[in-house]
């Protein structure tokens, strides 16, 4: 790692994380304290270390949805050139968000391995302060191992297209190193070491916004179906959804407090923010949003579906002719937030829903034998979202495609949506760009800018680096 640990010797950038109520256990001051290797000798300091690593998390949602089949343009596009490029899939926007976020996720890793170097310093004087040092520890592996799985989602080939292929960087080590990219496959052993060792420690924080013991169930969860290891993957995730008190948790009140300010049951991790968040989407309050939702996806809600009540916000705007007034679906959720003036707290990572989709997918991919436990747990998720329940009948690639577009109605507009497009693009849904709504943007499933390039700053000082294949390695 060259850019990052460059970034990262001065630690006077970290932000400090603003909670609200008093009693919030992020409320942490920051100083340019932690670039001394002895500043750490105590429980709390170690805690205001990690707590700047949650403080780096990337919030890549919006992007991540702009590239995905979530939004439909609207003509406001026209005068954001930038974003309307990065929706046609233009190069240079997708190197503008790849080295945001490749910078921003090991900044993380940075920092989560500074707090693993210097716990052996920690003066302990009592078996509280142990327990607590055994949590921080354990939450250090889950930053890296969430940061590594995301890094090597959006920076490497699917899974499927060889695990042999360049994966991403692994640094273990908080200092300079010139290291090459280990290959998928290596990525996904790391990874899952990082998972089970810190799933060893029995750490189940009260608030959400500090990752804990299920959160690295869940990751374990999502993991395994990514590598293709559905039994394990079925086994992490009705984990997670029996940790987290079964279905039931699914509440038509919970839902609607995934996108408030409210503690909700149903998250199992979320990072926290005290500033604005999805405001790249706002135009102008009379004239709209530069996007709308994809309306073939508003079609798909059933009566009485609550997520259709939390995902599509009808608002009336200023249309392109002079006195048109129209009313469109824009996306709800933390927009809908923005547009009444009302503050976000919690960014959504993980919650209940998510184990149970993992589920389902697992059971739709591990034979046909399992396919009836698939439709029971979509139906156990159906029930409780007050949405069509699905036919028992239903099996293989018909049942699965029907899996992730549930999916779709879950996540509209949080990014989720992309991954499942990037593993699936090849299969089962392959035809995700035939819409009239895509004509802009024909990205074919082989298209290389699937996988994001490796940014200039990495491999420009380091040989040993490679760029993914069809994007250019500049070398000056």
């Amino acid at each position: 790692m060259i850019t990052i640990i460059h970034k990262i010797k001065d630690w006077s950038y970290l932000l400090a994380i603003c909670c609200v109520g008093a009693s919030c256990s992020l409320d942490i001051p920051y100083e340019n304290q932690f670039s001394d290797p002895d500043a750490v000798t105590t429980p709390a300091a170690a805690r205001e270390l990690l707590a700047s690593a949650y403080s780096e998390l990337p919030t890549p949602e919006f992007n991540l949805s702009v590239l995905g089949d979530d939004f439909e343009p609207t003509y406001l596009i026209a005068r954001n050139s930038s974003l309307s490029n990065l929706y046609k899939w233009q190069p240079q926007p997708l190197e503008d968000i790849s080295l945001s976020m490749w910078q921003e996720y090991y900044a993380t890793v940075a920092i989560a391995n500074a707090v693993l170097e210097r716990i052996d310093n920690v003066s302990i004087t009592s078996d509280k302060e142990r327990q607590e040092i055994r949590c921080i520890v354990s939450e250090a592996k889950l930053l890296k191992a969430y940061c590594y799985f995301n890094l090597l989602r959006l920076f490497a080939p699917a899974y499927a297209d060889g695990p042999e292929k360049d994966g991403i960087i692994l640094k273990d080590e908080f200092k300079l190193g010139f290291l090459k990219r280990s290959s998928i496959g290596e990525c996904v052993t790391a990874i899952r070491n990082l998972l089970t060792e810190a799933v060893e420690v029995e750490n189940n924080p009260a608030q959400e916004y500090w990752l804990s013991q299920y959160s690295g169930y869940y990751l374990l969860a999502e993991l395994e179906l990514y590598a293709g290891n559905y039994e394990q993957a079925e086994e992490y995730a009705q984990k997670v959804i029996d940790i987290k008190g079964g279905y039931d948790v699914l509440t038509t009140a919970g839902y609607s407090k995934l996108f408030g300010n409210e503690v909700c049951d149903e998250r199992i991790f979320s990072v926290y923010t005290s500033g604005s968040y999805y405001t790249d989407m706002n135009y102008d309050r009379d004239k709209g949003d530069f996007f709308t939702l994809n309306t073939s996806l508003v079609r798909l809600y059933s009566e009485g579906d609550i997520r259709y009540d939390e995902t599509v916000y009808w608002f009336a705007m200023s249309g392109e002719t002079v006195g048109e007034i129209t009313s469109s679906p824009y996306l709800g959720k933390y927009n809908k937030m923005n547009w009444e003036k009302k503050e976000t707290r919690y960014i959504n990572k993980f919650r209940v829903a998510g184990a149970c989709f993992i589920l389902a997918e697992a059971y739709c991919r591990d034979g046909k034998a399992h396919d009836v436990q698939a439709v029971k747990v979509m139906n156990e998720y159906l029930a409780r979202r007050g949405a069509t329940l699905l036919d028992e009948n239903l099996s293989g690639e018909v049942l699965l495609k029907t899996v992730l577009t549930e999916k779709w109605k879950e996540y509209a507009g949080e990014g989720e949506r992309y991954f499942d497009l990037k593993r699936c693009r090849k299969e089962i849904l392959s035809d995700w760009n035939v819409s009239g709504s895509m004509d802009g943007r024909r990205i074919q499933k082989d298209d290389y800018r699937w996988t994001f390039p490796i940014p200039r700053g990495e491999y420009l000082y380091n040989e040993n680096v490679s760029q993914n294949e069809g994007w250019t390695k500049i070398e000056n």
